[in-house]
């Protein structure tokens, strides 16, 4: 019994450095994108592909579906939804490097929603890690050197997003472990797309010096069609489920400090490929960073062996 649960712990944790690995190359691969749809059309676009993906996937456990399933999937929906769109608004008052910096308040967040949601008093190791995890952040995005800029709109509709963010990962470690995670990402997924679709159309009519602040743009185009269908199941559909999954063995606050290293992925490949630069703050940040990951692992260990005695 003992070694199942260390396999499935090991699966999970493997499963969360995939996904790690992948959102990491994103970004590099939806840039191409932004020339063919609009921002906020691209997410509800990208929340329609896998909500449709995942019903066909799902279709032999519709018979699964409760309320529990709609009580939790649509807030989840909408707190994620809303951290995305916050961040689309945000990113026009504020600087790139702010905007990642703030979007990672997450990891420190979960803990403190964990107790709110069940009770759970977060321990030494898991505080300790989720302020070096944001300690990582703002080194690796260079924060340190920015502060003496005005703290404004921008950066707090950021903060919120961040907040928003670690309030999904919470919920759904919380509310989501004895759900099926296709069907609940499912019901999420839906409701995501419907709530960026009408941020979109919003964002289209509202007029920051006579022109919209984001024009609808969509692409019917083969190559680009096609090649966003094919992205969006694997980087949305496939990561969604292993990370939702994964939560159900993984304590949440571990995967909120685990989840900003993507943006360590980024920058390696960014080296590599010769649009950043190699710099000791770069690897100052990697090491807080893989530091914060050990010690929430640890953390989420100890938290297992003192729920087994119990």
């Amino acid at each position: 019994m003992t070694k199942s649960i260390a396999q499935g712990k090991g699966f999970a944790y493997g499963s969360l450095v995939f996904v790690i690995l992948l959102w990491g190359i994103a970004p590099f691969i939806y840039l191409y994108y932004f020339d063919y749809y609009s921002p906020a059309i691209m997410i509800s676009f990208t929340a329609l592909i896998s909500a449709v993906a995942l019903l066909l996937f799902s279709l032999r456990d519709l018979g699964k579906l409760n309320a529990t399933y709609f009580k939790v999937a649509i807030p989840t929906a909408f707190f994620y939804a809303a951290a995305n769109i916050l961040q689309k608004i945000g990113l026009q008052f504020t600087t790139p490097t702010r905007y990642s910096f703030l979007e990672n308040l997450s990891c420190v967040i979960v803990p403190v929603l964990l107790f709110f949601f069940i009770g759970k008093k977060p321990r030494f190791l898991t505080i300790l890690a989720s302020l070096l995890c944001l300690v990582s952040t703002f080194i690796l995005n260079g924060v340190a050197s920015d502060l003496g800029a005005a703290f404004g709109i921008g950066e707090i509709l950021c903060a919120l997003a961040g907040i928003f963010y670690g309030v999904n990962i919470a919920a759904t470690g919380t509310f989501a472990k004895k759900l099926h995670a296709p069907l609940y990402l499912m019901i999420q997924m839906f409701a995501e797309a419907v709530i960026s679709f009408v941020a979109a159309i919003i964002f289209s009519r509202v007029l920051i010096n006579g022109e919209p602040m984001e024009p609808i743009r969509f692409s019917f185009a083969f190559w680009p069609l096609a090649g966003r269908i094919i992205t969006t199941l694997i980087f949305s559909t496939l990561c969604w489920v292993l990370r939702t999954n994964a939560m159900k063995t993984v304590d949440p606050a571990a995967v909120a400090i685990m989840m900003p290293f993507s943006s360590v992925v980024t920058t390696v490949i960014s080296i590599c490929v010769g649009t950043d630069t190699l710099s000791g703050s770069l690897v100052f940040g990697v090491i807080l960073g893989l530091i914060a990951i050990i010690l929430s692992g640890l953390g989420d260990k100890i938290n297992i062996q003192k729920s087994k005695k119990q």
